[in-house]
């Protein structure tokens, strides 16, 4: 991490383009969770039998919205380059933001979980247990090195932020792996339910194709989103903080989109949980 200057500096202001494109995509982001969470509870009909997957997108949604807001204060009320603390906390605020959007690991994990049909309870099942605990277990190691490797600086009176290499590549490689991995997990039951020509063309096997692909595709947009972000974050070496806000809220529209269409056909409203 860059030491604090004790010098002061007189915030730069950010470009009119770029306050105009980050207004309108906190607008954008704020609009499109608000709509997702309330036609989420909107279709609930009973909350006590909701499986864990449903539960997990609400949390996503969740955490995607206060952190949506949070950056749309520090950007345009407090302002990120007024201060070298306020530069400090739009870093922090970005490496939190990219852990907990990682909750998106335990729901391919959990989609994994169903589409494989499973009838091993998710505390017993090996498989479930490294897809999930002992994937975020190496992941917030990781992410540890991120926090300590972290740029913060002011330039001419502009936030600078961004993580060194030695922070990034671990990330870049972890995550890189943890995609096609969970890409994987998809692939397979997938050519499976495609090649049995004799299945029988019920309703719950066409959901079942559909949910498996839906999946697989969602995996791919994951695995494409997240190495285009740290490869270009990593190449720029540190960017200013009003961009790298706008990115992250960019990357968490993206995911909830992602998340929305790859849920879109499960009745989860209706269906109940597997036992835990």
């Amino acid at each position: 991490m860059t030491p604090k200057t004790t010098s002061q500096h007189q915030g730069a202001g950010v470009p009119l383009p770029g306050q105009v494109i980050s207004v309108a995509i906190s607008l954008a982001a704020t609009t499109v969770l608000t709509l997702f969470l309330t036609q989420r509870v909107l279709v609930i009909k009973a909350w006590r039998r909701l499986p864990p997957v449903v539960w997990l997108v609400f949390a996503i949604y969740a955490d995607s919205y206060v952190f949506v807001v949070a950056t749309a204060v520090l950007q345009h009320s407090l302002g990120v380059n007024s201060s070298y603390g306020i530069c400090e906390a739009a870093i922090i605020l970005c490496l939190v933001c990219y852990v907990t959007t990682k909750f998106i690991y335990l729901f391919l994990a959990e989609k994994a979980y169903i589409i494989r049909g499973a009838t091993m309870p998710r505390l017993r099942s090996r498989l479930y247990l490294v897809n999930s605990l002992g994937m975020l277990t190496i992941y917030v190691a990781v992410v540890i090195v991120n926090f300590v490797f972290r740029i913060t600086d002011m330039e001419n009176g502009e936030c600078i932020i961004g993580m060194k290499t030695a922070a990034m590549v671990p990330l870049i490689s972890f995550d890189t792996v943890i995609n096609v991995y969970l890409t994987i997990m998809f692939l397979i039951p997938l050519k499976k339910l495609y090649s049995f020509n004799n299945m029988p063309r019920t309703r719950a096997n066409i959901r079942l194709r559909m949910a498996a692909f839906r999946t697989f595709c969602g995996a791919v947009c994951t695995l494409v989103s997240s190495i285009v972000n740290l490869s270009v974050l990593m190449a720029l070496n540190g960017e200013p903080g009003w961009v790298c806000l706008m990115c992250c809220n960019c990357d968490i529209l993206f995911s909830a989109i992602v998340i929305q269409w790859v849920t879109s056909r499960d009745n989860a409203g209706t269906m109940s949980s597997n036992s835990s």
